[in-house]
């Protein structure tokens, strides 16, 4: 048996009271508004300015000879970023010193943007504007105060130094950002008009009761990192959950304790903390208590789907980057029909082992199972239900592909199936980091294949038409599967939903809304680095591979796709991305169209709960008349 040191009932009672700042969400854009090219130069000069002081700073505390051994490793850390950064940012300002005197030359050290004319000075100022006001002033402030630093200045400087290490990393990106990229261009400019016809702009409340709406959901989560990040600090699984346990009051009742915890644990959290926490749904009291909020739903069962098609394996992606393939129409769906299909009592069989793909059936109504004995027959034959559904919804549910399950996302899922009254499938496929792409994608692509191929000879199901419906991770799941789908000649879903979707999973490529993330409390930004980590192995290419990154897709590709629509809210870590995909289907002369609600943000499907956001009932609604309308 493990105890529990009675000292560590009161660690909590040394948490400061200060909360930490946080920047305005709208700040990124805010700044396309502007007019760049001497704030570009100043900003420039700033950071050059501020982190030669900042080294300087961290040079003499570092020579101090009374200097802690876990201050020395923190500074020679923020010594190693700044350096970088410096020497990047000095490099951006020579070669524009060179274009100034009218020497036309390549700055062979900069590898990201070798020519004065392929910086993109908007999206560089961007990066530079946020990086001077928001960070470097900031970590000089702390600086100067040395040694007298208390435990929430420590947080602060660790929390702005992962800030800045993540500014410095997209800054290569943000020089490269194409001239004419729509996010570097005015709103007046053609290609934002001729966008205009497809975008539905929404405002859902006041921005300043949207924010605070925001802000309870984000307690929630800053409650759960506090609990976790508390809990790690012991060994031992028992010792653990009963920290956990008290963490949970302690900071439910001491909300600038938690928020300054949780943002000092996001600072550089271990991918196994942090995945537990966004997985806190789908574990212990949460999971129990969970379903007193779901809808009343008459029929949720799961069925368990056998591998019957050519597999989405490692070794086949592999070979068409080898065979540069990766990127075109393949038509090598390699059907496969079993000898002896499955009975429909193996279907509902729970197994465990990865030859099976879990997948939830949700329905308004019971479905009924197709007679395979004599006895069964019988009972058919007394038991009248002639209705035979040809529509149906496959749902790909997000998490940032390694959280969450078709089981949490039933807040909204229900209210679908039951006002819709079609069948929803909702895939629980693999995820990372025990099963990193394509893992996930071929559980998507069985099951949909399995369900259009076979479904009907098990119920009373005939998906004469299949629309695809994902959030964020499934977004990108949504769409690459029907890339997937393109690729391999296979039937195309009839229409796709992508609610805030990861369309772009190259973390080098930069767009003014992954700003958002680095005072997101949700998709944060050292989060969002972890899922992408964990889910893409060094091999695999998301700036090629459109199935990683499906706004990659060539014309061939985007040409053959189905109806599209797709929900955003402006503050949105993955918002440009949605806008750029829209952009290429609009100029093939595909139907897409996009809702855009202003003020909202990631993940807003799941928060139309009790004590959610008011806010996010409206586009359950509107994301259920969307399915509606694929379905006609």
């Amino acid at each position: 048996m493990q105890f529990i040191n009675n000292d560590s009932l009161f660690n909590f009672s040394s948490e400061s009271n200060e909360e930490i700042d946080v920047v305005p969400s709208e700040h990124h854009l805010n700044l396309q508004t502007t007019v760049v090219k001497d704030k570009f130069y100043q900003n420039l000069q700033s950071s050059i300015t501020m982190l030669n002081q900042m080294l300087g700073l961290s040079q003499n505390i570092l020579n101090k000879q009374n200097t802690k051994e876990d201050v020395s490793k923190k500074i020679l850390q923020l010594i190693t970023i700044a350096s970088e950064g410096l020497m990047q940012i000095e490099q951006i300002y020579s070669l524009i010193e060179l274009k100034e005197f009218g020497i036309h030359q390549r700055h062979q050290n900069y590898n990201q943007a070798q020519s004065y004319n392929s910086i993109n000075q908007n999206t560089t100022n961007m990066v530079l504007d946020y990086l001077n006001h928001f960070i470097l002033n900031k970590i000089l402030e702390i600086l100067n105060k040395f040694p007298n630093q208390d435990k929430q200045q420590n947080r602060k400087f660790s929390i702005y130094c992962s800030k800045l290490q993540s500014c410095i990393e997209i800054l290569p990106g943000a020089t490269s950002v194409m001239q004419d990229d729509l996010f570097s261009l005015n709103q007046q400019h053609l290609f934002w008009q001729q966008l205009k016809n497809h975008i539905e702009i929404k405002q859902l409340a006041d921005h300043e009761q949207v924010r605070q709406s925001y802000d309870k959901v984000c307690e929630g989560i800053l409650l759960a990192n506090a609990m976790i990040s508390k809990g790690s600090e012991y060994e031992g699984q028992i010792k653990q959950q009963f920290m956990q346990g008290l963490g949970f009051v302690f900071y439910a009742l001491n909300k600038q304790k938690m928020k300054s915890r949780a943002n000092h644990f996001l600072a550089d959290p271990k991918k196994e903390e942090v995945f537990k926490a966004w997985n806190l749904p789908e574990q212990g009291l949460v999971k129990m208590l969970l379903p007193a909020v779901f809808p009343f739903i008459k029929f949720n069962q799961k069925i368990y789907i056998p591998r019957y098609f050519r597999c989405i394996s490692s070794e086949y992606i592999l070979n068409q980057y080898k065979r540069s393939t990766i990127n075109k129409i393949n038509n090598d769906c390699g059907l496969f029909y079993p000898e002896n299909r499955i009975t429909l009592e193996d279907l509902l069989t729970k197994k465990e082992s990865s030859d099976r793909v879990q997948v939830r059936i949700l329905c308004h109504e019971i479905l009924k199972p197709k007679k395979q004995s004599l006895l069964q027959q019988f009972v058919g034959q007394i038991i009248k239900n002639d209705t035979v559904f040809d529509k149906i919804i496959i749902h790909i549910h997000g998490g940032g592909f390694v959280a969450m399950s078709s089981r949490s996302h039933q807040t909204y899922t229900r209210k679908w199936a039951n006002a819709l009254k079609v069948p929803i499938f909702s895939i629980d496929y693999r995820m990372a980091p025990n099963h990193p792409y394509p893992a996930g994608l071929d559980d998507c692509w069985q099951a949909y294949m399995f369900i259009l191929t076979f479904i009907e000879q098990y119920y009373n199901v005939v998906p004469n038409k299949v629309v695809l419906v994902g959030d964020s991770a499934g977004g990108n799941l949504v769409a690459a599967l029907t890339i997937q789908a393109i690729k391999a000649g296979v039937r195309v879903p009839d229409g796709v939903l992508l609610a805030y979707p990861a369309l772009s999973l190259d973390i080098k490529q930069f767009t003014p809304s992954f700003l958002v993330s680095l005072d997101d409390s949700l998709l944060h930004h050292t989060v969002l680095k972890l899922c992408l980590k964990s889910y893409i192995q060094k091999e695999f290419n998301p700036n090629l591979d459109p199935m990683l990154s499906p706004s990659k897709a060539n014309d061939d590709i985007l040409k053959r796709f189905p109806k599209t629509r797709i929900q955003v809210g402006t503050y949105d870590p993955l918002h440009d991305e949605s806008f750029r995909l829209l952009q290429r289907l609009i100029q093939l002369n595909r139907d897409a169209r996009l809702i855009e609600y202003q003020s909202m943000p990631h993940g807003f499907l799941s928060f139309d709960v009790i004590n959610g956001m008011s806010e996010a009932k409206q586009t359950v609604l509107d994301a259920q008349d969307i399915l509606s309308d694929l379905l006609k």
